[in-house]
């Protein structure tokens, strides 16, 4: 099950090389497109059959489905029991031929381009091998032990043992030990006899016979067979819920888990694509540029931290292009465009860089001001730096704060987005203006649109109170700052608006976070104020 829901969540899409030769799109129009994404057949969806090929092909090395074949073009693809197909060769044209019997009963014999066959490893060129027979030691004594635990377990996990005369002259008659024997298991057998006390005429002795469970060491050995079967699976143990003698650690589990994309599903990913482009997709179609794409984006997507990280880079920096523009960056995670904005489809590009060969923009050239005179050139020395955004949509926000019981907030002019915070002193002309981010019917300010996710915390050791928010904007702009040489006070930039610093009587845990737009006006360069604490108070 771990190999085919971890395969059958994917989208299996049948896409056509772009006519330029660079690219690919969906096949839309193509018969298989809706068959392998959405419905294989009038029994199953598509994710109902992955799940059903891939069980099949993972525990009894081959899967094999029936084609329902109209007018030369696949209409569905019927999957039929392992126990319910023979596969077989042809000596004379060393072609597969198929014995299927289906559901209702019918029997019928049919060859290679009427079936869909996906296979595991295989001795034989022409299907896979059974993992029960390769490893059926394995398997038996995995059930050998199950079964003895079931056994110890329902007699109330009590051993065996003798029970005899205590007094070793005394012999019984054949009827006295059926009598004793019938007697003891009727009131000492079975979890529902468990702790009854046996009454019997004469002195009795009870002798145990059978190893302790030490001996047996029955939880290491279910243990250690559970590592042996996922072995013959070729599936780390982890994934089954079994983490050997120690836990994992988180860093440790996520290592687990990439390697268990990367080796154990990305093989049956391999063998499903080759199936599909070989025996669905004819010749003349892979000539043509059709083939089968399975994304397994979801399953090595990262988290929030490491995705932020990842697009920052993609779009591009101060000192790197990019190569994912926003609107590319939105649908990779999940988003729709923005079509309203012009530049969200553009790649951004360092303005000190230009194409190979090629002299920058002679737009850029003229659009630089003039260099300052001598005396005004003492405004680049490196200096400390605070960029901050002012919150222009404070009354709401403030309002917003006092329906949720903060009977002290900020003023509002003291409302606003923290950027870039830099003890380190740097020279300010070399981080640039963001105006690629400014939302330009805004003259120049930035707009974080309603919704996402949001939270209200408290935040370093002042005590303050502040609303946190996602931003890439806010998050690429940091990332340039830091590039171009700010250092910070916190490790991770996290965008927020301070509400309070005296959140005395408010329960945060009954705090709704504020879902409204924040627009923020434009940024402000200013020189660290070591004494600010005293000015907002």
């Amino acid at each position: 099950m771990v190999i085919a829901d971890g395969i059958a969540q994917l989208p299996v899409e049948i896409y056509r090389d772009l006519p330029s030769g660079k690219g690919s799109e969906p096949a839309v129009d193509h018969p298989l497109y809706d068959l392998l994404l959405h419905r294989a057949s009038e029994l199953q969806d598509a994710f109902q059959f992955f799940t059903t090929i891939l069980l099949h092909a993972a525990a009894t090395g081959n899967s094999v489905s029936y084609r329902v074949v109209v007018n030369g073009e696949t209409r569905e693809l019927i999957p039929i029991r392992p126990e319910s197909t023979t596969i077989d060769i042809e000596t004379r044209f060393m072609r597969k031929r198929f014995d299927l019997t289906f559901e209702n009963g019918v029997f019928a014999t049919v060859g290679a381009e009427e079936v869909f066959h996906l296979s595991g490893p295989g001795w034989r060129a022409y299907k896979g091998l059974d993992p029960a027979v390769i490893g059926r030691e394995a398997i038996g004594l995995a059930r050998a032990t199950e079964e003895s635990q079931a056994r110890l377990h329902s007699n109330g996990a009590r051993t065996g043992g003798i029970l005899a005369p205590a007094d070793e002259k005394v012999r019984l008659t054949s009827e006295q030990l059926s009598k004793l024997q019938s007697g003891w298991a009727q009131m000492q057998t079975g979890l529902s006899n468990a702790f009854k006390t046996f009454v019997s005429s004469g002195a009795l002795k009870w002798t145990p016979l059978a190893a302790t469970g030490v001996d047996n060491q029955h939880l290491e050995t279910r243990k250690h067979q559970i590592e042996e079967i996922c072995r013959v699976l070729g599936v780390f143990p982890i994934m089954v819920g079994h983490a050997g003698d120690q836990s994992p650690t988180f860093a440790s589990a996520e290592a687990f888990f990439d390697a268990h994309v990367r080796y154990t599903l990305q093989r049956w990913i391999k063998a499903l694509r080759s199936a599909i482009n070989t025996q669905l997709l004819t010749k003349d179609e892979r000539r043509e540029g059709y083939h089968v794409r399975i994304d397994t984006t979801e399953l090595t997507r990262g988290s929030l931290e490491a995705r932020t990280k990842y697009y920052q880079a993609a779009l591009g920096t101060n000192s790197n292009p990019g190569w994912l523009d926003r609107n590319e960056v939105r649908d990779d995670d999940g988003w729709n465009p923005r079509p309203e904005n012009e530049n969200a489809g553009r790649l951004l590009e360092p303005l000190t860089m230009a194409p190979a060969g090629e002299a920058r923009p002679a737009t850029t050239t003229a659009a630089r001001p003039p260099e300052p005179p001598p005396s005004e050139q003492k405004s680049m020395e490196p200096r400390t730096l605070y960029v901050s955004r002012r919150l222009l949509n404070a009354g709401e926000f403030l309002a917003w704060a006092k329906s949720q019981g903060f009977k002290t907030t900020l003023a509002e002019s003291d409302l606003h987005v923290t950027i870039a915070y830099s003890r380190k002193r740097l020279d300010w002309s070399l981080v640039g203006d963001d105006c690629i981010i400014c939302d330009p019917k805004n003259d120049g300010g930035l707009v974080i649109t309603p919704g996402g996710p949001r939270v209200v915390e408290p935040l370093g050791p002042q005590g303050a109170i502040v609303l946190k928010f996602a931003s890439w904007a806010l998050s690429r702009r940091n990332h340039e700052i830091t590039e171009a040489g700010a250092s910070s006070d916190w490790p991770e930039f996290q965008p927020h608006v301070t509400i309070t610093y005296d959140g005395a009587g408010v329960d945060l845990s009954k705090v709704e976070p504020f879902r409204g737009a924040l627009r923020f006006g434009l940024e402000i360069f200013e020189e660290i104020d070591e004494n600010w604490k005293p000015r907002i108070d």
